[in-house]
């Protein structure tokens, strides 16, 4: 950030606290946010509040890619199955993890393919079946193989450093972990009491589970494990014509969502306000922002186009989706997801209207909104996205589900540092 950035921060903050140290809900003018107005309240239980207006203020800045790779040509390391890892380096050299192939392949910078730099086997620095991995400091790359319950370290050469059991043995279609600046892995849980039954009974089951975030340090081999709170959720449960049963989760029914930080802490929301905390590392409260932000209603359209895209996979599962659709709440959850990038900002993705492209609002560590960014394009749902100088890379899909993977800058203009000098401080 600039040091017209810093300075317009430190007024920002300076307000902030000198209203809580006068004892004082505040209403604190801060240009360094698009000159619109937040406040910093504190709560009986000694909670800070920053409560911002409706969000996003001012116009959203956009981003399109600058580069995308793949291919539908017969070169096989150009072309991906089924991508479930990105990564890039500070040189800018990007990682691609292609669970179908079980390859991790390099490419430059300008998207040309470098190396394959993991293959299928179990030999050392081989893999069977990863669903993810992180870059750790240019020099090594995480990776989880759930196809032999290991957590693989190899250099971006492709040679293994190390390795140790995964220390979360579950199941995921892609791995969310993080692992933090001192080394630690970790990875949000959840844990139920009530003992499942066989076969489950049909019907709607409601159920609350506790979540936790787990850490565990492999150069000590110590972990540990935070309470975050509890979470109610909601399963529909039918028979199929396998004669077995089907487990649907509830659409726009509101979650937890959370995120860690790799400088420490962490972020964490129920997704049915916008309403998202910053914890510390014992899963004390920092503080919460706050913005109003309406809803969106849950329509006639979106319940019944929900039962026809399930009966492309199951045609006669009519029934049981339509039982589902009527329990749709009236409204969709109003936060999507939590994403940290590498300089520490809160990029907190919107629900929006089907016809819009996405939506995420960005903050610092200390709850300072920088401004909103609009995508031109659709990243990947359930793949983390990964920043990397100035950019983040993510994958997308075209209409004919072909695989590419894309770089997109972030912004220049994030923190609206331009409105400073007419705030006359």
């Amino acid at each position: 950030m600039s040091r017209r950035g810093q300075s317009g921060f430190e007024s920002a903050a300076w307000c902030a606290a000198a209203a809580l140290l006068a004892g004082l809900t505040a209403a604190c003018s801060d240009e360094g946010v698009r000159g619109e107005t937040f406040v910093r309240d504190t709560l009986p239980d000694g909670t800070v509040v920053l409560r911002y207006p409706s969000l996003p203020i001012g116009e959203p800045l956009t981003t399109t890619p600058d580069l995308r790779i793949g291919s539908v040509d017969d070169d096989p390391n150009t072309a991906f199955g089924d991508v479930r890892g990105v990564d890039a380096a500070s040189d800018g050299t990007i990682f691609v993890l292609d669970y179908q192939a079980a390859e991790v392949r390099a490419f430059g910078p300008d998207g040309a393919y470098l190396r394959t730099v993991v293959t299928e086997g179990e030999g050392p620095g081989e893999i069977r079946e990863a669903n993810g991995f992180k870059l750790v400091g240019d020099s090594i790359l995480w990776i989880q193989d759930h196809g032999q319950w290991q957590m693989i370290g190899v250099s971006p050469e492709g040679d293994e450093v190390e390795r140790y059991p995964m220390p979360i043995r579950r199941y995921g279609y892609m791995w969310s972990g993080t692992i933090d600046d001192r080394g630690r892995l970790w990875r949000t849980v959840g844990h139920v009491d009530e003992e499942p039954t066989f076969p489950p009974e049909p019907g709607l089951r409601e159920y609350t589970s506790r979540g936790y975030v787990k850490w565990y340090d492999p150069s000590s081999e110590s972990s540990d494990s935070i309470f975050l709170g509890e979470e109610n959720g909601r399963t529909h449960i039918s028979r199929n014509s396998a004669g077995g049963s089907t487990h649907r989760g509830i659409p726009h029914d509101p979650s937890a969502a959370s995120v860690v930080d790799p400088a420490g802490g962490f972020w964490r929301a129920w997704t049915d306000a916008y309403r998202v905390a910053r914890l510390d590392e014992t899963g004390d409260t920092v503080f919460v922002i706050e913005s109003a932000v309406e809803p969106l209603l849950v329509t006639g359209d979106d319940r019944s186009g929900y039962v026809e895209a399930g009966l492309e996979y199951d045609d006669g599962a009519r029934a049981a989706l339509e039982e589902v659709a009527a329990l749709m709440p009236e409204t969709k959850p109003v936060i999507e997801g939590l994403t940290v990038d590498d300089m520490g900002r809160l990029w907190v993705r919107r629900t929006v209207p089907t016809a819009e492209m996405p939506l995420f609002d960005v903050f610092d560590r200390q709850g300072m909104y920088q401004g909103s960014v609009r995508f031109g394009f659709e990243p990947n749902a359930y793949l983390p996205m990964r920043f990397e100088g100035g950019n983040l890379y993510t994958f997308v899909r075209d209409e004919l589900d072909i695989q590419y993977v894309v770089r997109a800058p972030v912004p220049e203009g994030l923190g609206a540092v331009e409105a400073l000098e007419s705030a006359g401080r």
